[in-house]
């Protein structure tokens, strides 16, 4: 019997694969605790349909943000931060910082896991951070001051 699965199941499949499964399995398990449901034409169509758009979505978010990295490149991000009179910073600079700085000073919002620092950012000075997707890539330099 084919059906839908509206859940995870191990050793089964993903939430949304259409599979075949036993017909005492569906009958008796999945389909009375609401785990899938039937395969039907129609709605292997909606399920298709779904599909679809949800990969438009995500294409379109992908451009979105790689739009984001190329116009984020070879600029300048300013970060004030307490720090020592060594200059010494009293926490390190996180990829959070520095996401919410973008945000602050170029309007733009980008996710904490496409910021890659080499060294942890502990000292007052220029540092570089690389903005980085599957597709795109961008050095963004990060200046810290201490604050006063």
């Amino acid at each position: 019997m084919k059906v839908i699965l509206l859940k995870d199941i191990r050793a089964v499949g993903q939430h949304l694969d259409i599979k075949e499964v036993a017909d005492g399995y569906a009958s008796n398990f999945l389909l009375p605790k609401g785990l899938a449901e039937m395969a039907t034409p129609e709605k292997m169509q909606a399920l298709s349909a779904q599909k679809e758009a949800q990969e438009a979505e995500r294409r379109r978010e992908e451009e979105t943000l790689n739009n984001k990295i190329v116009s984020l490149h070879n600029k300048s991000i300013s970060l004030t931060v307490r720090a020592t009179e060594k200059g010494g910073l009293f926490k390190t600079v996180t990829a959070g910082d520095i996401v919410k700085a973008i945000l602050s000073e170029y309007s733009l919002e980008i996710p904490e896991h496409i910021v890659h620092i080499s060294n942890p950012i502990k000292t007052v000075g220029e540092h570089t951070a690389l903005l980085k997707n599957k597709n795109q890539k961008a050095e963004v330099t990060i200046r810290i001051t201490a604050a006063s």
